[in-house]
């Protein structure tokens, strides 16, 4: 799936840096899928879309069945100062995600969950 992603981005624009910040946000964000949504099942359907608007930013839409999962309610308290075998796990996926892409959004729509992130194209 990151190099579908990979794929559609490479030839619109973006510095080598945010190419691979969308990358680690996308990895991120289809990891909390996986382990939240489907709960490790051995399947379950995910779809992806990329979108260019405007040649200004990119659109990142996932969609999948899996139970329901806002990431962006799990925002825990990252603790960045304790020792990290001192830290609670948990927490800076979601951070990371926000400081690398513009937005980011969440909403169920019937069965599905749709995360949407959207990096802007600095020329």
């Amino acid at each position: 799936m990151l190099q579908w992603i990979h794929k559609q981005i490479k030839s619109v624009g973006f510095e080598v840096s945010d190419l691979r910040k969308i990358e680690l946000a996308s990895e991120e964000a289809l990891v909390n899928v996986i382990k939240h949504g489907y709960k490790n099942e051995s399947a379950g359907f995910i779809e992806l879309s990329v979108v260019i608007h405007d040649n200004d930013k990119m659109i990142l839409t996932i969609r999948d069945k899996g139970l329901l999962f806002n990431p962006l309610k799990q925002e825990a308290k990252v603790d960045l100062e304790s020792p990290l075998e001192q830290r609670l796990e948990g927490g800076l996926g979601i951070l990371m995600m926000r400081q690398y892409m513009d937005q980011i959004n969440y909403k169920r729509d019937g069965e599905y969950n749709l995360l949407t992130m959207i990096k802007k194209i600095s020329y």
